[in-house]
């Protein structure tokens, strides 16, 4: 099934969780939820919005637009750390509160810059350097 089908499917509305948690649970997961890091990008190929937690890569949502993207991608976010709450499984730090003392330097040609910038740009990246961590350092 295709992201625009399921955009178009007749699911509940506002349902940030598919059951229910302890209320403990959830509050934790709604507060880490807050401080995960979510890049967003328009796929031409779908006409959607996709995006992906920077923390939980495998946590993607889609919208219409970025903010229905957003709000999706972070309710699934929230369900799949209540999960990982709930199994007792270590949550990643948020990225930004890690503090980076290390740095490398890398030659491109312009091309290659160019490429990486662009790249950077339509996922939804600040940066190269939040892209290529995000590529590499899964």
């Amino acid at each position: 099934m295709s992201i625009t089908k399921k955009l178009k499917s007749d699911a509940p509305k506002n349902k940030a969780v598919d059951r229910p948690f302890d209320r403990n649970v959830l509050a934790e997961a709604e507060r880490l939820a807050g401080e995960y890091q979510i890049a967003v990008r328009f796929d031409g190929a779908e006409e959607a919005w996709v995006g992906r937690c920077v923390e939980l890569p495998l946590c993607i949502g889609v919208g219409r637009n970025p903010t229905a993207c957003v709000r999706q991608t972070r309710d699934i976010v929230i369900t799949a750390a209540a999960t990982m709450i709930e199994e007792s499984q270590k949550m990643p730090e948020p990225a930004s509160s890690e503090h980076r003392t290390e740095q490398i330097n890398l030659r491109l040609t312009a091309a290659e810059k160019y490429r990486l910038e662009d790249s950077a740009r339509r996922g939804g990246f600040r940066g190269v350097s939040d892209y290529v961590r995000s590529a590499v350092l899964k």
